[in-house]
């Protein structure tokens, strides 16, 4: 198991059922870091700050979803949607764990001189790439539907024997990835229902640990409650009931964390009608009850947790 360079976080390529991460240097495309991806059912530690020296990387939630903290910028990203964060640019999960759902990432060092040839690219075919990589217009946004298939096609490529076409086949559709989010990175608004909903979600990350309601959410994007709930699961892919549930679930896992009330009491603090109803919806969306997070107080990271 080797560890993954240009990093200040210790990470390693690692394969495992919930989890694989691919040294794609080794057939025979020196650009590519890592390829990694992980299907989670219960949530793990939150991901510390760090940074990739030299390397960008992009970051894919297929389900459920993720906060980002991307130099400083905070992210929600839900399903179908993806970050571009630039070399060297600390980032983290802003406090909040590594949620359950499937995610994928992809790590991609950029040339180390002026003139050199990148993916097999002259150095003005690459500019354009390098360019977002580097400041990217649009941090987040809504990737193309197939990246998906795409990855997995990746991961399929990088299972078969090597040989110099399947090298040109690997280069081949990482450039078909990039010049695909080329597309997306451009100065054009967010439609005004995504802004409003998206306005009000990035609010809502911004109150952690306070409890947030519908109706506060709603008079953040500017909408009647009505309206908001009809658009919200359109943008975001859930509901609002479920999103709103998901906070509530962080808020306790933070005072359970602290560990100075009983169970009961940060179910009735947090909302929940009942301990029971709290420990099933807690379970559920972390993977552990709340009396096994108030005696452990902490969620154990992975030793080969790879650092996406």
């Amino acid at each position: 198991m080797g560890k993954v360079p240009y990093s200040d976080l210790t990470s390693y390529y690692v394969n495992r059922p919930d989890r694989r991460a691919v040294d794609v240097r080794r057939a025979g495309v020196p650009e590519c870091v890592v390829l990694g991806s992980f299907l989670y059912r219960r949530a793990y530690s939150p991901l510390p700050g760090h940074r990739h020296f030299g390397v960008a990387e992009l970051a894919f939630v297929e389900t459920g979803h993720q906060p980002y903290n991307i130099g400083g910028q905070r992210f929600l990203l839900v399903g179908g949607e993806g970050a571009v964060i630039p070399p060297d640019m600390v980032h983290s999960s802003d406090g909040q764990p590594s949620y359950p759902g499937k995610r994928f990432w992809l790590q991609l060092r950029l040339p180390q001189s002026p003139g050199a040839r990148w993916l097999g690219l002259s150095s003005a075919e690459a500019k354009p790439l390098i360019d977002m990589l580097t400041a990217p217009i649009n941090p987040s946004s809504k990737w193309p539907a197939d990246f998906p298939h795409r990855i997995s096609t990746l991961f399929n490529l990088l299972d078969r024997p090597p040989c110099p076409t399947r090298t040109a086949m690997v280069r081949t559709l990482l450039l078909t990835i990039l010049f695909d989010l080329l597309d997306l990175n451009h100065a054009s608004p967010l439609c005004a229902y995504r802004y409003k909903v998206k306005r009000a979600t990035d609010w809502a990350e911004s109150q952690l640990p306070n409890p947030v309601t519908l109706e506060q959410l709603a008079d953040v994007a500017k909408l009647s409650v009505s309206s908001f709930k009809h658009v919200f699961k359109d943008v975001i892919g859930i509901t609002p009931h479920a999103y709103l549930l998901r906070k509530r679930i962080e808020r306790a896992q933070s005072l359970l964390r602290q560990g100075e009330k009983s169970v009961t009491d940060i179910a009735l603090d947090c909302g929940f009608s009942s301990s029971q109803y709290f420990a099933t919806a807690f379970k559920r969306i972390m993977g552990i009850t709340p009396n096994e997070m108030l005696q452990n107080r902490n969620v154990p990271l992975p030793a080969d947790a790879d650092g996406q």
